[in-house]
């Protein structure tokens, strides 16, 4: 990734093993935090997990 290209913000994303689990990515590295998708666990809009370091 470019280094003037910003990493996506921490929060829930869908995880990018394809596990249909929400993953907490915390703004630098994927962490083994994961969630069942549910109301009030709100996923990141707006970045793709594809463009996130693994």
């Amino acid at each position: 990734m470019p280094e003037n290209e910003s990493l996506a913000p921490f929060g829930w994303y869908p995880d990018p093993a394809g596990s249909g689990l929400l993953r907490w990515w915390n703004g630098t590295v994927w962490t083994e935090r994961v969630e069942r998708p549910r109301p009030e666990v709100q996923t990141a809009f707006g970045y793709s997990t594809s463009r996130l370091a693994s």
